[in-house]
């Protein structure tokens, strides 16, 4: 990324496009590091949660592909050409976001961690969990993992 910069700074003189130039940059480098399989932050997150790499890459292409196409198209491309303003491109990119989330989206399962997570947090219990221990129980459940850890 450094070495763009110092290229573009002496290839115009134009304020604009040397920004432009800097947040297309920047975006595509954030994007190669989340879908790089021999990024940092990839390898990191494959040690510490055992989880392993080609399902990692999996789930970091699902969400980072389509919102990479979509900056492209409608970020380094359209605005780079002055069709419009990038804050329309902010826009443009949220509707469709947005979109996405209703038209695919769903909703999640009640025996979900997150929904038990909040469930938690919030210190109310699911009534159509399937969980029907008492707190008594499920501390010696806890208890009894704990010790084979």
């Amino acid at each position: 990324t450094g070495r763009v910069f110092r290229v573009i700074v002496h290839l115009t003189d134009d304020e604009d496009v040397y920004l432009k130039t800097i947040a297309a940059a920047c975006s595509s480098s954030v994007f190669g590091n989340l879908c790089s399989p021999i990024a940092d932050t990839t390898i990191a997150g494959v040690l510490f949660t055992g989880c392993p790499m080609i399902d990692h890459l999996k789930v970091m292409s699902t969400f980072c592909i389509p919102l990479g196409v979509i900056s492209l198209i409608l970020g380094d491309l359209m605005v780079g050409l002055n069709l419009y303003p990038f804050w329309v491109s902010y826009l443009m990119a949220l509707a469709i976001i947005l979109l996405v989330f209703l038209v695919f989206g769903r909703t999640p399962r009640k025996d979900s961690f997150l929904v038990r997570f909040i469930a938690r947090t919030r210190g109310t219990r699911d009534a159509s969990s399937n969980s029907s221990l008492d707190s008594s129980e499920e501390n010696e459940k806890l208890r009894l993992i704990q010790d084979k850890i």
